[in-house]
């Protein structure tokens, strides 16, 4: 049997492709599914971020010249869902792909 390994809360991880955003309303933060890189291996899980977090990701999207604050946020944050979920993939045309990603902290 296979030992699961955790990502610790500061792991610098060398690349991140976000494919769906999840946000359940009441929640403090976003959960994203994505395929990881770090160590020159490919992990694929699920990764709650703090809404600070967030925005530091958006920030660096917007460094990159993507600006998908305000459709991220009407999709997300609709006030008659429970449980909100964007797939970059139908709404961009392809996954976000960030690089020396830090998390900091679990928001869940």
């Amino acid at each position: 049997m296979n030992r699961i390994k955790n990502i610790q809360s500061t792991t610098l991880l060398n690349q991140i492709e976000i494919t769906h955003l999840v946000y359940e309303k009441g929640d403090d933060g976003i959960m994203m599914a994505c395929k990881i890189a770090k160590n020159s291996k490919e992990y694929y899980t699920n990764l709650s971020i703090s809404f600070s977090q967030f925005n530091d990701l958006i920030a660096q999207l917007l460094q990159k010249g993507i600006d998908i604050y305000d459709m991220l946020s009407t999709s997300l944050f609709k006030e008659n869902q429970l449980v909100s979920e964007v797939n970059l993939l139908s709404i961009l045309g392809k996954n976000l792909v960030v690089n020396d990603f830090t998390l900091l902290n679990n928001a869940a």
